[in-house]
């Protein structure tokens, strides 16, 4: 390690026990990076985050926890540490998840199967303004991209219907989306129906799927 390179201050929201100290281990070794707290449930988290006023730089989160959906939290996340960075580190390769976790702020997503190097390297990465990604993550995103051929060209979205996409996206319900926006769920169907007119697609997969293609939230 360089001289006088700072310290990378992780905290890992883990439950499972064998990974959470591999991953301990693994950062041990590290000069450039401790990691100071490890949660095994979000409650655990948010209570810590009420009663102290450290943040790390970095967070390590597993999105299969008990009781909460690590998919669920990132939002709140996001606004409760809006200076730290969120690197999802995870079994589940379902190319929902990746979408929604990215849409919601994380600055990577790694498998739990990623070499060890891997995951150190992706951390830094992370650190230094790069994105984090395994490769057959890269791989099912590009995939995903080509299979819908070139982008075309769309009427465009009010800003109410970017707001309801945006929300459509990070996997909100209409009752969700409603709430979220103080608006009725008889509106959001709304919108939704005028988003799907413009966009010229039937489902939520879709919409999703072309918002995320086209850069439209």
């Amino acid at each position: 390690m360089i001289p006088d390179t700072p310290v990378i201050t992780l905290w890992m929201i883990e439950d499972h026990e064998i990974f959470a100290k591999f991953m301990q281990r693994l950062i041990a070794a590290e000069a450039d990076m401790v990691c100071t707290q490890h949660f095994t449930c979000a409650a655990d988290f948010f209570e810590h985050l009420k009663n102290f006023p450290e943040r790390p730089d970095l967070l390590l989160l597993d999105l299969g926890l008990p009781m909460h959906d690590g998919l669920e939290i990132l939002g709140d996340l996001r606004r409760m540490m809006p200076a730290a960075k969120v690197l999802v580190l995870t079994a589940h390769d379902e190319r929902e998840n990746v979408y929604r976790a990215i849409c919601s702020g994380a600055a990577g997503y790694l498998l739990k199967t990623a070499d060890p190097d891997a995951i150190l390297a992706g951390i830094r990465d992370v650190m230094h303004g790069a994105s984090a990604l395994s490769s057959p993550i890269t791989k099912m995103i590009l995939e995903g991209f080509s299979r819908y051929g070139p982008v075309d060209p769309i009427e465009p979205l009010t800003t109410r219907e970017t707001e309801v996409l945006r929300e459509l996206v990070k996997g909100f319900i209409k009752k969700e989306i409603a709430a979220h926006l103080a608006i009725s769920q008889h509106t959001v169907d709304m919108h939704l129906r005028s988003v799907y007119r413009k966009l010229h697609i039937k489902s939520q997969t879709e919409a999703v799927s072309k918002a995320l293609r086209q850069g439209l939230v």
